[in-house]
């Protein structure tokens, strides 16, 4: 009894801090005046929204953005996670902590960093005269300021997974002859494949949530 009280307890706690916010959101996106107190002009705000003749380009470029933070993360986060998961690598404590930083950065500040770094007359162009202005305030700057800051989520993922599972069959692979490339291909990266699935689509997710990481670079380069 007291178990269910408990329950219902924390059910109710949960339905007041999140599903009335949540409940709020959407009655103000059906309603724009619904904060007024009045409930006209419902659905209004999605057919203008719509009607943007600017809407196209905008879906596209951040579907374009997130799929290349998705990848790039995918091609920096596997290689690193399975360096993790599978060899007895030095510190492997630090390596955790190391990658967790960027991605507790507040986005914001990550962006803004990079552009103290890399803008014309920046940082870098003053300790070693590159001027990397041009690719910082592009659809491929963004894309990188954006995967240093994401692909943690994709390294934990196959770390994780592969610290889990072990390598006991990939081992009897090896033991009946298989190489350890056919045995990585074959047995350990299938299994992995879900991690590394999920690991994909929260940066997918990620990167089109992270607004303040792309608004910094693209208000100057207009590309979003």
């Amino acid at each position: 009894m007291k178990q269910k009280l408990i329950s219902a307890g924390t059910l109710a706690v949960l339905l007041v801090l999140v599903g009335l916010p949540l409940l709020f959101i959407i009655l103000q996106a059906i309603f724009p005046r619904f904060s007024a107190g009045s409930l006209e002009g419902a659905f209004s705000g999605v057919a203008a929204l719509i009607a943007d003749p600017q809407l196209p380009m905008m879906l596209g470029g951040t579907l374009w953005v997130a799929c290349g933070v998705a990848l790039m993360s995918v091609l920096i986060g596997l290689p690193l996670g399975v360096l993790r998961g599978l060899f007895n690598v030095p510190l492997p404590r630090l390596w955790d902590v190391l990658f967790l930083i960027p991605f507790l950065t507040p986005p914001y500040i990550a962006a803004l960093a990079w552009t103290l770094l890399l803008q014309s007359n920046g940082y870098l162009q003053q300790l070693t005269g590159w001027d990397l202005n041009d690719l910082l305030f592009s659809r491929s700057g963004i894309v990188l300021v954006m995967t240093l800051n994401i692909f943690p989520v994709v390294y934990f993922a196959v770390s994780r997974s592969l610290l889990a599972s072990g390598q006991r069959l990939a081992i009897v692979a090896r033991v009946h002859g298989a190489c350890a490339w056919r045995a990585f291909w074959h047995i350990t990266l299938p299994m992995l494949s879900p991690a590394l699935a999920a690991g994909m689509l929260l940066a997918f997710t990620l990167a089109i949530e992270e607004y303040g990481v792309s608004r910094r670079p693209s208000g100057r380069a207009r590309v979003c």
